[in-house]
């Protein structure tokens, strides 16, 4: 019998009006739950991650989503297993790496918690896929509470500056989140999500005006730089991904390969004069400076150099998923002796991969990465402006990891948001390709 279409099943089982206010409800939920402070404490002092990551409330928050998410598949199980049978295989390969890692890792318990979380959020992403517009939900959704949280951020900041200004960095605006970065990222996907919903029809020009502007002064009213580079660049990114400028059906070839030249004959120019190839802190000085930076990228290199010993103890296996960084007392206090502070990661998350999940994780990660640019290369002929926005936030992700630790990295708005990109990318592909192979009567 020959299986049925996403469509066809849709039409013949729709989901009534609770299941899409429950899928509509786990959008909003997850972005409340990622961003705003551990049990809504904002706790200044820097410990909340550490002593609240495994407390009730988020036990009881994200527990209700995986609940509600376990309840929506069962119930659409054929449209379910469609949409798992074309994940990413190499997500799978390494959500099951992690969990074996918990037979080796010094805390078991810990390593096996923190990959069924894993698991948990790619239910999360599968149960969205059930809408019959789950795209359109999804970035709708999505827009509209990051929107309101700037809007939330910016009253807080004026009329209660206890909470939403940073008086130690230089009355950066904080707002309703945990810190002027976190309210920097918010800003940097609002105004690149406005600008998507412009381009597809579904909001107005003016409309977008507003939102970019208003997200551009809580953008540098937060003193991100950071963030600021980030928006920058990811709108230079849309926009050149959305339209094929260049008359040719390669014309992403031809750009990386343009850039893969002139970075190699800056390479080449640089090696006539000096004999040798460019560190890593002249390459990434000018950049720096740009943002008021040094070329250490605020003594991160101090992190790497120490987090290496440990990784030079276990290069193939890793220590075990999520075992390393959790403050005073566990195996990351060297590092918290050295330094004199308490960090939480190594502000580079392929580091930490490494670290945690060995070269055959690292591997594994990358093998992930590669399968989403090759599932977007695909969508370029099908949806050119969906590609164009998941290959953006793809370039984003894969650039801010060198300095920020966002991949497979728990409940963080990073690799949640990650997470979800990687399911609706293969789901969205699918559903594409059967509409085009769709005969017009049916």
């Amino acid at each position: 019998m020959q299986e049925l279409s996403a469509a066809r099943y849709q039409q013949q089982h729709p989901l009534n009006w609770i299941e899409i206010a429950a899928i509509r409800l786990m959008v909003v939920c997850f972005v409340l739950f990622s961003l705003l402070p551990y049990g809504i404490s904002w706790d200044y002092a820097g410990t909340s991650e550490l002593t609240m990551e495994g407390s009730l409330n988020t036990k009881l928050e994200w527990g209700s989503l995986f609940l509600i998410s376990t309840i929506l598949l069962i119930r659409h199980l054929p449209l379910t297993l469609r949409y798992l049978r074309v994940i990413n295989p190499f997500l799978l390969l390494l959500i099951f790496w992690c969990l074996a890692s918990s037979f080796w890792s010094p805390l078991p318990a810990v390593t096996f918690k923190k990959a069924i979380q894993l698991v948990g959020l790619v239910m999360i992403a599968l149960a969205i896929q059930l809408s019959s517009r789950p795209l359109d939900l999804f970035i709708n959704d999505l827009r509209y509470t990051l929107t309101a949280i700037l809007i939330a951020s910016f009253f807080v900041a004026i009329a209660i500056p206890s909470i939403g200004v940073d008086v130690e960095l230089g009355r950066a605006w904080r707002g309703i989140l945990s810190q002027k970065n976190e309210l920097g990222q918010v800003a940097a996907l609002c105004i690149l999500l406005w600008q998507v919903s412009a381009c597809d029809g579904s909001t107005s020009s003016r409309s977008m005006l507003i939102a970019i502007l208003f997200g551009f002064f809580v953008l540098i009213m937060s003193k991100s730089s950071t963030s600021l580079a980030i928006t920058l660049l990811s709108s230079a990114l849309f926009h050149l991904f959305r339209k094929q400028r260049i008359e040719s059906a390669y014309s992403m070839t031809r750009a990386s390969l343009s850039i893969g030249i002139v970075a190699l004959l800056m390479a080449f120019t640089f090696y006539m004069f000096e004999s040798r190839l460019p560190t890593y802190g002249e390459i990434t000085s000018p950049i720096a400076g740009l943002f008021g930076k040094g070329s250490d990228l605020t003594g991160r290199t101090d992190i790497w150099q120490l987090v290496e010993l440990e990784i030079a103890r276990h290069q193939w296996m890793g220590l075990g998923y999520g075992a390393f960084w959790l403050g005073p007392g566990s195996l990351s206090q060297y590092v918290i002796d050295a330094l004199f502070w308490v960090p939480l990661q190594s502000h580079n998350g392929y580091l930490d991969i490494l670290n945690e999940q060995g070269l055959i994780g690292l591997c594994l990660a990358i093998l992930v990465l590669l399968k989403q640019l090759q599932q977007l290369f695909l969508m370029t002929y099908v949806d050119r402006l969906q590609a164009a926005f998941w290959g953006t936030t793809l370039m984003v992700v894969i650039i801010t990891n060198f300095t920020e630790s966002s991949l497979f990295r728990g409940f963080g708005f990073q690799n949640v948001f990650f997470i979800f990109a990687l399911v609706t990318v293969t789901s969205s592909l699918r559903r594409l390709k059967e509409d085009a192979t769709r005969p017009v009567n049916t």
